[in-house]
This record gives structure tokens, sequence and C-alpha cells, in this order.
């Protein structure tokens, strides 16, 4: 239970400091990959500010792993669902694979965790019927 606190916690830091990069430096992401920037920088920003508020939400998760498996389940939605998107992306337009580095670092090294914290949930249900 600790390890999983202290993940929600990690995470909830990494999607904060990433959200807040994204918001002021809404180009960043383009110049780093060597793609044209969008027309619309604000949009990135907007993704900014979801991605930080989604650490907010492990935040609070960290503080009571027990009361609110609904943000983890949108939390692990955002970490599925991203990525094949992404791949949608690259299949349509041609966005280069190289972003898939994005995918990597704010979704699949998250999954393992998420995953471990779906099966201690799911045991502390299964215990606490056993108690009753």
């Amino acid at each position: 239970m600790l390890l999983l606190s202290r993940m929600f916690r990690v995470a909830a830091v990494y999607n904060i400091c990433w959200g807040i990069v994204v918001v002021l430096f809404p180009n960043l992401l383009f110049d780093l990959f060597r793609i044209p920037h969008i027309n619309y920088p604000f949009v990135m920003s907007g993704l900014g500010m979801c991605i930080g508020l989604y650490g907010y939400g492990y935040w609070v998760v960290a503080g009571d792993l027990r009361r609110y498996p609904q943000l983890v389940v949108i939390g692990f939605l955002g970490k599925t669902l991203g990525p094949i998107g992404w791949y949608g992306t690259v299949i349509t337009t041609g966005l280069p694979l190289r972003t898939m580095w994005t995918n990597v670092f704010n979704d699949f090294i998250w999954l393992p965790f998420f995953i471990a914290y779906f099966v201690w949930y799911r045991r502390q249900g299964a215990l606490s019927t056993i108690a009753r």
C-alpha cells in the first residue's frame, strides 16, 4: 500500500510539472520532435492544464487509496486511450513515430502501477467481504 501511495505522489508531481511546462512552452514538444508547430498553441496549453489536473487527482488518490478508485479509472483510461489515439494519428496523418516517446514517459511507464492498484483494490474488496 505504501508503494502505491508513493507511486501516485510521484505521478502527481510528474503530471503537474509536465502540465506546467506545456502550458508555459506550448511549442516545446514540436521543437523537440522537429515537427511543425500547430496554428493554435493554446490547444497545447489546454492539454497541459488537463495533464496538470490529472496530477492533482493522483495526489488526492495517494492520500486515501481506498476512497477514490474512480480517479484511478480516469487516469488509467487516459493512459490507455491516449496511446491508441496517438497510433491512429500516426497512421492517418503521418505523424512521425519518434513522437512515441511522449507515450512512453506519459503513459506506458505508469501502466504497471495502475494495474497493481486495481489488483490491490480488488483484493481489498474481497478481504472486506470476507471480514463481514
